[in-house]
């Protein structure tokens, strides 16, 4: 099994771990930061919970007697220690509390509605985490595409985005004591504002995951500065465990540190940038405007002053990180987005439209026709007609998707496509040239095309045409050039990524890929073609139709070779016979 499937196992599973921790509690919690649908009218402290901070009369606590400053007596990161501020809707539980004097006394709470909280505040409450699920969405595609140090370190720095005090509220009820420690310990650490810091190893390697000079040296740094703030976390639950109360040092852990490492990693980037190629430049300035806009919005929760609810809709301004990253890292290096986003929007559509429907029928069928018992069997029968038209739905859909979000590029590959079965009905080397170089390069929006044909001996290989954009462009190739050989050997596109020494600097920031010619396992011609005049990758759709170019254009020069051979046998025939003396 390869690093690469092993990798992509570890996400999954890790993937799984977070959205069992993070997306069970949605709908108990509102917008405003409101817990679930009961309460006692009391609200305690961080971490352990042990203090009571607040009592609102009328209600279960001030009823009973519990004052702000009182404590409850129960283990710190125990469910008791949770349940007095976190209650469900029924729940009747015990609690000992103590007086700032010492007293000691005990209650029975009967939970009540929270005033107000209605479906609207559980829809609110789901749309609050709609930030990190971008987040998340954005950093699994990123390691699944393309594993690395680079974007399993933005994985975790994603995972921190996930607001812990739901969880820590939710399963609290849910877990016993011992469960719901190891789960504290997980919330306290890995899923904390440490992960904050694991934004910075990925800027070091941002965009192509390298590492040189004084950047090895840096990034050995900071993952020392990593594990040293993991372990100041890991002593900081341990103190909360141990003793009820958090080390003096906690505001700079839940603080500083995070806001600390945003102007670093801002510093970061903008040195990159300064010292950044003009071609990897666009890549640094979308990253830099999501980075800006995300530590706008992250800051604005240290903010004092301002209101829970007026930091949540700011919040939704760190979304544009995770936007700007897939940018940056997809389009510009893996492939291109457009791409993925067509099978990801299509199939998205068509599951959220089936599951719909069938959600649909589910509660039809129970509510309005299961007094008649023929709800099972009428729900079968409509499940199998369903299944029998996925197929015409998904093309009903992805139709719709291609015409409404994908027009222009459907229309480029159309045109493409049928200039290549064009080809072989051309009758001169002139009209196949344009063929491959200025069709596509227009189509595709391309950086550059250059075509290479050999010469009569077989020693080279001259260049025989530029598409019109195309600023430079070599001006041959000697019959013994790796790229060439790698050609003839293989008669399958060549990516130039590891012939970069083999090509002068100025070619090699345009081209990216060769295509061969080949008639009858002989290379006749290639074609330089470069990436998209924006700097986006080629995509596999790409690259498959400009292979279809080339099968038709070693097509065309048999063809031409065939015109050229009858109109010599035709000039040979037509001569007149000598006569002899």
């Amino acid at each position: 099994m390869s690093l690469t499937t092993l990798g992509r196992i570890a996400l999954a599973l890790a993937t799984v771990v977070i959205v069992a921790i993070f997306y069970v509690p949605l709908g108990h919690d509102n917008f405003a930061g409101t817990w679930g649908d009961a309460t006692y009218g009391v609200a305690a402290g961080r971490g352990a919970g042990s203090t009571v901070t607040a009592v609102q009369p009328g209600l279960p606590g001030a009823r009973a007697g519990i004052r702000a400053g009182d404590r409850i007596v129960a283990p710190p990161f125990s469910s008791l220690s949770f349940a007095l501020a976190y209650p469900r809707a029924g729940d009747v539980r015990d609690f000992t509390l103590e007086h700032p004097d010492g007293t000691l006394y005990r209650v029975t709470l009967h939970a009540v509605p929270v005033p107000g909280f209605t479906a609207r505040d559980r829809i609110l409450g789901m749309l609050a985490i709609l930030p990190a699920t971008i987040f998340i969405a954005i950093a699994f595609a990123l390691v699944f595409v393309r594993p690395s140090v680079m974007t399993w370190s933005f994985f975790g720095y994603a995972a921190g985005y996930f607001s812990t005090g739901p969880v820590f509220q939710f399963f609290s009820g849910v877990l016993d004591d011992r469960a719901f420690t190891v789960l504290s310990f997980l919330l306290w650490t890995v899923f904390g504002n440490f992960s904050v810091l694991l934004l910075v190893p990925f800027l070091i390697r941002f965009p192509d995951d390298r590492l040189a000079g004084f950047r090895r040296s840096l990034e050995r740094a900071v993952w020392i500065a990593i594990a040293a703030a993991f372990a100041l976390d890991t002593f900081s639950w341990h103190s909360v465990l141990a003793t009820g109360a958090e080390p003096a040092f906690g505001v700079v852990l839940d603080t500083w540190l995070p806001l600390s490492t945003f102007v670093f990693a801002s510093f970061v980037l903008a040195k990159k940038y300064a010292l950044a190629q003009p071609q990897t430049r666009q890549r640094f300035g979308f990253l830099m405007l999501g980075l800006a806009i995300s530590f706008i919005a992250y800051a604005a929760y240290f903010v004092p002053g301002i209101s829970f609810a007026t930091k949540q809709i700011v919040g939704y301004g760190v979304v544009i990180m995770p936007i700007c990253v897939a940018y940056a890292v997809l389009r510009h290096r893996v492939l291109d987005v457009n791409f993925v986003l067509n099978r990801a929007l299509a199939y998205g559509i068509l599951s959220v439209i089936v599951i719909a429907f069938i959600s649909l029928l589910d509660w039809f069928f129970s509510r309005i026709v299961a007094e008649q018992h023929l709800a099972v069997l009428a729900e079968l029968g409509v499940t199998i007609c369903v299944g029998l038209l996925l197929d015409r739905i998904n093309k009903g859909v992805e139709r719709v998707v291609e015409t409404v979000f994908f027009r222009k590029r459907r229309a480029a590959e159309e045109y493409v496509r049928r200039a290549a079965q064009a080809l072989p009905y051309a009758t001169r080397e002139r009209a196949v040239n344009e063929g491959v170089v200025d069709v596509p390069a227009e189509a595709f929006h391309l950086a550059g095309a250059a075509h290479y044909r050999r010469s009569g001996d077989g020693s080279r290989f001259e260049g025989v045409a530029t598409s019109a954009n195309a600023l430079v462009a070599p001006a041959g190739f000697d019959g013994n050039h790796l790229l060439v050989r790698m050609l003839q050997a293989s008669e399958e596109r060549v990516w130039l990524e590891d012939l970069r020494a083999h090509l002068d600097a100025e070619n090699s920031r345009i081209y990216v890929v060769a295509v061969p010619v080949t008639v009858r396992h002989e290379l006749v011609s290639f074609t330089l073609y470069g990436a998209h005049e924006n700097g986006a990758q080629l995509d596999p759709e790409e690259i498959e139709l400009l292979e279809d170019l080339a099968r038709e254009a070693a097509r065309a020069y048999d063809h031409i070779e065939a015109v050229r051979a009858r109109e010599r046998y035709a000039a040979l025939t037509m001569q007149p016979s000598r006569g002899t003396a």
